[in-house]
């Protein structure tokens, strides 16, 4: 277990403790928390000469945003506390994958800084993607009710701070609490052993809302001393991505 809370992408949601671990998904997830699971695979929008199908792409994040709304519209649930956290956050845990691979496949160099700045801004158009589409659904459909919990909170807070936080609605609020996840594992090349020049991309985690360490590659070369390295690795990202949210988002 690392240190890991689970954010969103909306400033006006607090970041959340993750204490239990999703089987499905192997992700750290809130006691209770209710997840619809999709995937994004970056390998099939690669065009032939290692470019990225940015229109394609962009289609297939608002797909996945609105497969996974309609999940939590038809969900079942296993008990009565997921059953009440999906109506509550609609949470999406859309992995998205296949970043080693995309390295791997331009022939970049994983260790050098313009290899990583440039899937940073992947990221960031990915991110952007997603929570513009729950943004939409929930100017149509309504934003998630944790919203409105939080409005409730305020009741006794005066008239100013009350339309303050109906402005900030207005401009933020958003369907769905949680949108990305992406898995430690996930900046090393599929199918091959796992090479330690990739964990230069690591740094990618923080693109996330939840982390998953749900593993499908070769470990079996490495020493105990790597191992426990690319461990301390991950939690110093997200030690600092944890101190990071104590403070306040401003809106």
């Amino acid at each position: 277990m690392l240190p890991t809370t689970v954010s969103s992408p909306c400033p006006l949601l607090a970041d959340e403790v993750s204490e239990e671990i999703c089987a499905a998904t192997g992700m750290q997830i809130p006691r209770g928390s209710a997840w619809v699971p999709l995937q994004i695979d970056l390998t099939a929008f690669l065009t032939a000469s290692g470019d990225m199908d940015l229109a394609a792409l962009e289609a297939a994040l608002h797909t996945a945003v609105d497969r996974g709304d309609a999940g939590h519209e038809n969900g079942a649930w296993d008990c009565h506390l997921r059953a009440r956290d999906s109506w509550l956050n609609r949470r999406l845990a859309i992995a998205i994958r296949g970043w080693g691979c995309v390295v791997r496949r331009r022939r970049d160099d994983p260790r050098l800084l313009p290899t990583l700045r440039g899937l940073e801004q992947l990221a960031d158009f990915i991110t952007t993607t997603l929570t513009s589409r729950s943004q939409w659904l929930a100017r149509r459909r309504g934003h998630c009710p944790a919203l409105d919990v939080t409005r409730d909170s305020l009741k006794s807070s005066g008239v100013e701070m009350q339309a303050r936080w109906r402005r900030a609605v207005a401009d933020n609020a958003i369907r769905h609490r949680n949108l990305t996840s992406m898995s430690a594992w996930d900046v090393f090349p599929a199918h091959a052993p796992a090479d330690l020049r990739y964990v230069d991309l690591l740094p990618l985690l923080r693109c996330a809302n939840s982390v998953s360490f749900d593993r499908d590659i070769d470990i079996s070369h490495w020493t105990e001393s790597e191992f426990r390295g690319f461990y301390e690795r991950v939690g110093a990202i997200l030690r600092h991505d944890t101190a990071t949210g104590l403070i306040a988002k401003q809106v």
